[in-house]
C-alpha cells in the first residue's frame, strides 16, 4: 500500500491537468485555449487605463470600459456568447448600437448587464418568471416586473448563482433628481448642441461664462462627450472618466471626482439672491408682526426635488416669480429644507430645537412632495450629529 501511493498522486495529478485543458474555453483571452501558467500580458483594443471592471465567471471574461463597452472572452455553457471567443471582442448584441453600458455581474449561470438608460438585460437562467429553454439569448427585463418599479435610482447591479440579482441605489437623492431634470429637460434655459441645460447649473459647476463653455463644447467636442459631461455637471456620474476629465481639466478643473462635488457647488447658490430667478414668501411667526421673508431659489431646483412645485410650475404658475409658503411651518423649517433641497443635508446646529423642527419634517416632506425614496428621518438623525 505504501509503494503504491506516489503512483495514485501521480496519476490524480494528471487526470487533473488533463481536465483542466478540457475545461479550457479562451477565456483568458490570449488567443488561444491553452494554459498559461505564469502572468501573460493580454492584447486589447483599448488602452488598460479605459478598463473600468473586470468580471470573471467559469469558462468567459468580461470587461467594462470606462465608455459603457463590454468585451468577452471564453464561452459559458449556460450564458455563451455565440460562439467560443478566444480574444476580447465586443459583445454582440451591442455592438451595432449606441448603448451605453452601466455596470454588469455575473454568476455561475447569469450574465448581468445595467444600462445608462436604465435597462437591464439577462442571459443565461433567471427563475423569477424568466426561464428560458434557450438561455444563451439575452433578453430585457420589463419594467411591468414586479422586481422592478423604477430603475431611476439604481447605479449598480450585483447578481449570484443561478437566480439573485441585488440593486444597490444610488446614496445621493440630489444626482438622482438632477438627471430626471437633464433626462425631461424642465424650465431650461439655453441649449447646448440641441440639449436642454440650465444656464447658472452650467457656469456654477464649470466655473466659468455659458458662452464661453457652450463655444468650446460645440467646437471641439461630440454630441455624447458633451452628453457625458452634462452626465457629470447634473449626476456627478462619470461615464467617459477620461475623456471628461481631459474636458474639465481645459476649464482648469483637476480631479473633478473628488475636488468639485454636486452638493457642494450647489451650496454656492443656496439663497443667492443674485442668481435666483424665484421667490418662496414664508410667514416668520417669530416676528411681533408676523413679517414675511422671501427666499431666493432657482426654479429648476425645485421643480427637479419636489413635485408640489413641478405640478405647480407646469400647470399653474409656470411664469410666476414668486410663490407664498402654505405649509404653516416655521421659517426655519423652510430654511432647512430648502437648504437639503440644494445639498442633501440638513444644516442642524447645536442651536436647532430638533424635536420641534423633527415633528415639522414627518409634514413637510410629504406637503412638498418629495423624493418618496429619500429616508428623511434617517438623514435627520445623521445631520444631528454632525
Amino acid at each position: 500500500m505504501m509503494s503504491s501511493y506516489p503512483l495514485n498522486q501521480s496519476t490524480i495529478t494528471i487526470k487533473h491537468r488533463r481536465k483542466l485543458l478540457t475545461r479550457s474555453q479562451g477565456e483568458l483571452g490570449l488567443g488561444h485555449k491553452d494554459n498559461a501558467l505564469t502572468p501573460t500580458q493580454i492584447k486589447l483594443e483599448f488602452p488598460v487605463e479605459d478598463i473600468s471592471k473586470i468580471r470573471l465567471v467559469y469558462q468567459s471574461t468580461s470587461i467594462l470600459t470606462n465608455d459603457g463597452k463590454l468585451y468577452v472572452t471564453g464561452n459559458q455553457h449556460r450564458t455563451g456568447f455565440g460562439s467560443d471567443l478566444t480574444e476580447f471582442k465586443q459583445y454582440p448584441q451591442f455592438q451595432n448600437n449606441n448603448t451605453i453600458i452601466q455596470d454588469i455581474d455575473c454568476g455561475y449561470d447569469l450574465f448581468v448587464i445595467l444600462t445608462q438608460d436604465n435597462e437591464i438585460w439577462v442571459q443565461g437562467i433567471f427563475d423569477d418568471g424568466l426561464y428560458s429553454d434557450n438561455t444563451s439569448v439575452i433578453r430585457k427585463l420589463q419594467t411591468g416586473n414586479n422586481l422592478i418599479n423604477d430603475l431611476s435610482s439604481y447605479n449598480q447591479i450585483k447578481c449570484c448563482d443561478q437566480n439573485l440579482m441585488f440593486f444597490f441605489q444610488s446614496n445621493s437623492y440630489l444626482s438622482q433628481d438632477l438627471g430626471k431634470l437633464l433626462k425631461n429637460g424642465y424650465f431650461s434655459d439655453c441649449n447646448i448642441q440641441d440639449i436642454p441645460v440650465h444656464k447658472i447649473l452650467i457656469e456654477t459647476r464649470i466655473g466659468k461664462t455659458f458662452d464661453l463653455i457652450k463655444k468650446y463644447l460645440e467646437s471641439n467636442c461630440k454630441l455624447n462627450e458633451i452628453q457625458d459631461l452634462l452626465k457629470w455637471i447634473y449626476c456627478d456620474q462619470m461615464i467617459n472618466s477620461k475623456r471628461t476629465n481631459e474636458i474639465l481639466n481645459h476649464f482648469g478643473i483637476q480631479n473633478a471626482q473628488k475636488t468639485k462635488l454636486l452638493k457642494n457647488d450647489l451650496k454656492q447658490l443656496l439663497f443667492d439672491e443674485q442668481t435666483s430667478d424665484f421667490k418662496l414668501v414664508v410667514k416668520n411667526e417669530d416676528e411681533e408682526e408676523d413679517e414675511e421673508e422671501e427666499l431666493y431659489i432657482h426654479k429648476f431646483i425645485l421643480a427637479a426635488r419636489s413635485g408640489l412645485f413641478l405640478n405647480m410650475f407646469q400647470n399653474l404658475y409656470e411664469n410666476f416669480q414668486k410663490v407664498k409658503d402654505y405649509s404653516r411651518k416655521s421659517l426655519e423649517t423652510i430654511e432647512l429644507l430648502i437648504s437639503f433641497l440644494y445639498t442633501d443635508k440638513l444644516p442642524i446646529t447645536a442651536d436647532t430645537d430638533q424635536e420641534f423642527i423633527k415633528e415639522e419634517f414627518e409634514d413637510i416632506v410629504e406637503y412638498y412632495q418629495l423624493n418618496p425614496r429619500i429616508p428623511m428621518m434617517y438623514i435627520f438623525k445623521k445631520s444631528s450629529k454632525i
